[in-house]
């Protein structure tokens, strides 16, 4: 029995595509431009970081802890703003 791939799959990508827009600024391979995609790598970055403070919080260096995970909301909440206006921007 022999199988045909189903339409829906994705197909190979075209390594030539994918260099012209490395290190130029180009996004070929992207649907964001590089300033977006920095913006949502460093928030994902702080929610990861928040997530780690507060598992800790409850362990020795508690105040310690909890500081680290304000300041990191600190910073998730600016960059969030940050994102949303440059989305609303787009």
């Amino acid at each position: 029995m022999q199988t045909e791939t189903p339409q829906t799959m994705s197909q190979p990508m075209d390594q030539d595509n994918l260099d012209a827009g490395h290190g130029s600024g180009g996004s070929a391979a992207s649907p964001v431009d590089d300033a977006t995609h920095n913006l949502l790598m460093a928030l994902t970055s702080k929610l990861e970081s928040i997530e780690v403070s507060a598992k800790h919080a409850n362990g020795e260096d508690t105040d310690f802890w909890r500081r680290l995970g304000a300041d990191d909301r600190r910073h998730a909440d600016e960059l969030l703003t940050k994102l949303k206006q440059r989305l609303a921007g787009a």
